[in-house]
């Protein structure tokens, strides 16, 4: 099998991955503050070491939960806000929290904007720092970004974008397991918790003080935040900046080669200078359809007869398939990662020129 699906899962995962599942269930299970141990726990650890690759001082301030979806749900049910905004490139774990969760109020303390650092249809990059400067208001602002598809293949630079929350998944390009992830949230943002439980901190603490708020609470996903850390622990050693250009490289390669297929139109980032060998605004994502053929189709063709994975439909981002004016059916997009081959690539592109010549 050829997987191409990896802005859903990443596959498949670094070998550390899988041994650091398995071996946080063989061994007698440690909980954080609940357990007598030797050296430096689990999760203090990953917090480090995502302060290493989001450039985050302060990292004490991320917090783990399930996922994306997850983390965005407690950040719109915890902040007080007057006013939202968000790029209209936004994934729905971003749209339907905000859409269906809370109302703002006029007396609420915060404006926010969400941008997606990735788009998750076309693959642009996000310039956060010049989106940011352009949209600011004035006091009381924050900046928010979704790290879903660029955490572990983009750059990313939480203090020096002044970014306020960031949000992260752990299982497409850190080669996390899925069911993993988390957001740092700058210290001073009055974030309400939207669980209460057991921490193992203080025991006695029934009702916290204004502003003491714990954010983990029951028992964490040992497992899975240890191959988290594995995942994170090979990004970091293969470093990003490798990691995005080899998939600059392949994404540039599938743009040249299946845009000169005749009935093939790509959705993808515009080019950010002219003559460029590569997109600096590309990610690791390339949609397109072929005409005359649905792209739940064309998912089907490759799958059954050539044995290669794809995406295809409006992967739960409506707004941007408006703009593409694919709002009907969607498209097909195939995701890279860093373990992605050559090899796969000329596979899919020989089976698009051959299923065009079918037609």
């Amino acid at each position: 099998m050829i997987y191409l699906n990896n802005a859903a899962t990443t596959f498949p995962k670094p070998p550390s991955v899988l041994e650091a599942v398995t071996a946080a269930l063989a061994e007698p299970p440690v909980s954080p503050l609940r357990s007598n141990g030797d050296g430096e726990d689990l999760l203090t650890g990953l917090r480090r070491l995502l302060g290493r690759l989001f450039n985050i001082s302060d990292w004490e301030r991320i917090f783990f939960c399930s996922g994306a979806t997850d983390a965005v749900n407690r950040i719109v049910d915890g902040l007080s806000w007057k006013s939202e905004g968000f790029t209209m490139d936004s994934h729905n774990s971003v749209l339907r929290p905000l859409a269906n969760k809370l109302v703002a109020s006029d007396d609420g303390e915060y404006n926010f904007l969400f941008l997606n650092h990735c788009n998750n249809v076309t693959g642009e990059i996000c310039d956060i720092p010049r989106t940011w400067r352009a949209r600011k208001k004035g006091n009381g602002d924050l900046l928010m970004v979704d790290a879903s598809q660029s955490a572990g293949c983009i750059p990313i630079d939480v203090d020096g974008w002044g970014v306020d929350i960031l949000v992260f998944t752990g299982h497409k390009s850190l080669f996390g397991p899925m069911g993993t992830g988390g957001y740092y949230v700058r210290r001073g943002i009055d974030l309400w918790p939207s669980q209460f439980g057991g921490t193992g901190r203080d025991s006695q603490v029934i009702e916290y003080a204004e502003g003491d708020w714990e954010y983990e609470v029951g028992t964490q996903n040992m497992p899975g935040l240890a191959g988290l850390k594995a995942g994170v622990e090979y990004v970091l050693e293969r470093g990003v900046e490798n990691i995005l250009k080899k998939e600059q490289q392949m994404a540039q390669q599938l743009i040249d080669e299946l845009g000169n297929i005749p009935k093939v139109k790509l959705y993808v980032a515009p080019m950010y200078r002219r003559n460029a060998k590569v997109n600096k605004r590309q990610g690791p994502v390339v949609s397109f359809n072929i005409k005359g053929l649905k792209p739940s189709d064309v998912g089907y063709i490759l799958q059954n007869s050539y044995g290669i994975t794809v995406r295809t439909g409006l992967h739960c981002a409506p707004l941007v398939h408006e703009q593409l004016r694919t709002a009907r059916y969607g498209t097909v997009r195939v995701s890279l990662s860093d373990l992605t081959t050559w090899q796969d690539l000329e596979a899919l592109i020989t089976a698009v020129r051959e299923i065009v010549q079918s037609l």
